[in-house]
């Protein structure tokens, strides 16, 4: 899903290399006849090496900063203050992993016709044609992105929680399904505040890999030098606002169980404690 919510952010108009898919179940239908089975799992090794350490930071800088904007108990923090605890645990979170997401996003958008080449090699083809400055490419997108999804993540979650109103006695698996519902909640709010940031962090990062000889999507995308603002106010003008949700659907679908089950996770392990 991951790879699909990426080749559809890099779709639209004027774009030469777009796949235009039309739906999500199309795209994973388009890449798999297209590339195999494999063409689905391009980016694993960056995606599982930036998923890992990304899901920690968030939630170590987000009880970090929390302690810093409110003083009772964290799952009783006013739906603004978790709000701020969340947006700076994002902003800290994107400043370590956006390289590692700009190799992920260069392997990804990397079409059947280009023979694969790994994640070292690809990182290096980076580095040769753009120095280490290329591994940073789009990082205030990426702040942008990752602020507004923490921002909304923590804060949704809580709020949710408290909706749910939950009691000292009950029981074990009443508390898992309100942490299930609570962290899908979270997650759909998350997509919905940063997919526009996303798609603009995408089309700035894939440019990146233009030192890669056959990466022609990335060659496509590197001779524009638009900032996050103006990628935003190109893709509202020739496409209209809905450009900025360009795979929500396949974002959505990754995140809101992906959430729910990292939250549950999460909230039985500090349980224990």
């Amino acid at each position: 899903l991951d790879v699909v919510k990426t080749r559809m952010h890099l779709q639209g108009l004027g774009v030469k290399t777009g796949d235009n898919f039309g739906t999500t179940l199309g795209a994973i239908n388009g890449i798999r006849q297209a590339e195999g089975i494999g063409g689905l799992w391009r980016g694993f090794v960056p995606g599982l090496c930036v998923v890992i350490p990304r899901r920690g930071f968030k939630f170590l800088f987000y009880d970090a900063f929390v302690s810093i904007v409110w003083s009772g108990e964290k799952g009783k923090a006013p739906f603004l203050n978790s709000m701020a605890a969340g947006g700076m645990a994002g902003a800290a979170e994107a400043c370590v992993i956006t390289p590692i997401e700009c190799v992920k996003i260069a392997m990804q958008s990397e079409k059947a016709s280009a023979k694969p080449l790994g994640t070292v090699a690809f990182a290096s083809a980076m580095i040769r044609s753009g120095g280490i400055a290329s591994l940073y490419s789009g990082l205030a997108a990426t702040v942008l992105k990752h602020t507004a999804h923490s921002c909304f993540y923590f804060a949704a979650f809580h709020e949710a929680k408290k909706l749910a109103k939950p009691t000292p006695d009950m029981s074990q698996a009443a508390r898992i399904a309100t942490d299930l519902s609570s962290g899908f909640v979270a997650g759909c709010a998350a997509a919905t505040a940063n997919n526009p940031f996303d798609v603009v962090k995408t089309r700035m990062q894939v440019g990146a890999a233009s030192g890669v000889s056959s990466h022609a999507v990335a060659k496509e995308f590197s001779s524009s030098q638009r900032s996050t603002v103006g990628w935003m106010a190109h893709l509202v003008r020739t496409e209209g606002a809905s450009a900025l949700y360009k795979g929500y659907v396949a974002k959505v679908a990754r995140l809101g169980p992906g959430s729910a089950i990292i939250f549950c996770m999460y909230e039985q392990i500090m349980r224990l404690f």
